[in-house]
């Protein structure tokens, strides 16, 4: 890339001096150049002032809060919030076109990145051991678009987002469900700019892990016997063995097994099955999603220390899931 030349002298006498890295300098971008001539002075000034003019400016306006905006932002606890003039910006879908009316594109994207730095920070401490993968699909059940559109049905959002359904220049619809979730994200994106990141927080763990997900059938190993033997050796405890516990109509058409497998004296799962084979795969497996959804229980968060008197008391970091 070919260097930038410049005519000022004041540039050309910094760029002698060897770079100094942390410093900056600030460099005027116009032109130098002055004119020679009255001529040239009068046509320089016309110029400007024809591009002062032909630069339009569109201040954007601030809209009176219609009744349902109004009932909504009450319903949500954003009627407490310093800045008003977000509300009307929060639910404005940026395909919703209108001079001088600002879109919630800029607080959606912050409001997605805070809902997954609080969620994350909630589920790594509360599940310390849970794998890397399951972890993550954990994490996208509480923000994927399905769970923030039922959130934002349950708010009201869809009677009062502002958007254009569809277009000329647009090669498909654009889906409600999408435009509702950015409308929660953007709440949050509010929240966090208006009265910072602790009501923010708290807005996240009243609507969005108040909720209850199953994470256990995320877990899947396809050889947990092979799994936990491997979780034993690196934990320095006893090899895991299988053991028969009961069993019923073994010569019959619908045999039941029940089998527990023990590291030493201790059980560490159990399962049935129509086989040996089955139960025994269960109860390894039973094991296995034991020790990765063992919880933490009254457990603080790193973001505790934002709060005025509580002190946060930093918490093992959780063990990784065994490489086989």
């Amino acid at each position: 890339m070919a260097p930038l030349v410049r005519t000022s002298s004041r540039v050309a006498l910094t760029r002698a001096v060897p770079p100094v890295f942390a410093r900056t300098f600030l460099i005027d971008l116009k032109s130098t150049r002055t004119p020679k001539s009255k001529d040239e002075k009068t046509a320089a000034a016309s110029s400007e002032s024809t591009t002062a003019s032909s630069t339009p400016t569109l201040p954007y306006r601030i809209e009176e809060i219609p009744p349902a905006v109004s009932a909504f932002s009450h319903r949500l606890g954003l009627n407490t919030l310093n800045d008003q003039t977000l509300l009307m910006r929060v639910v404005t879908h940026p395909s919703y076109e209108r001079a001088g009316i600002k879109s919630n594109e800029r607080l959606d994207y912050l409001g997605d990145r805070v809902i997954d730095m609080y969620v994350l920070e909630h589920l790594h401490i509360k599940y310390p051991k849970l794998p890397l993968e399951v972890l993550r699909e954990a994490a996208y059940s509480y923000t994927r678009k399905s769970t923030v559109a039922l959130m934002a049905k349950e708010f009201g959002i869809p009677d009062v987002a502002r958007w254009t359904h569809s277009k000329p220049e647009m090669p498909y619809q654009l889906p409600a469900a999408s435009v509702h979730a950015s409308v929660v994200r953007a709440i949050v994106g509010a929240i966090y700019t208006d009265q910072g990141p602790i009501k923010a927080r708290q807005f996240i763990h009243a609507h969005f892990l108040s909720r209850e997900f199953d994470i256990k059938p995320l877990i899947k190993i396809d050889d947990p016997k092979l799994n936990l033997s491997f979780l034993m050796k690196r934990l320095n405890r006893e090899r895991p063995v299988a053991r028969l516990q009961a069993e019923t109509g073994r010569q019959s058409k619908a045999p039941v097994f029940i089998v527990g497998v023990y590291s030493g004296k201790e059980k560490l799962g159990e399962g049935f099955g129509s086989s040996l084979k089955m139960a025994e795969f269960r109860a390894n497996m039973d094991a296995l999603t034991k020790y990765y959804l063992e919880e933490v229980k009254d457990h603080g968060l790193p973001s505790d220390k934002e709060l005025d008197g509580v002190s946060y008391i930093p918490t093992k970091v959780g063990d990784t899931q065994v490489i086989v």
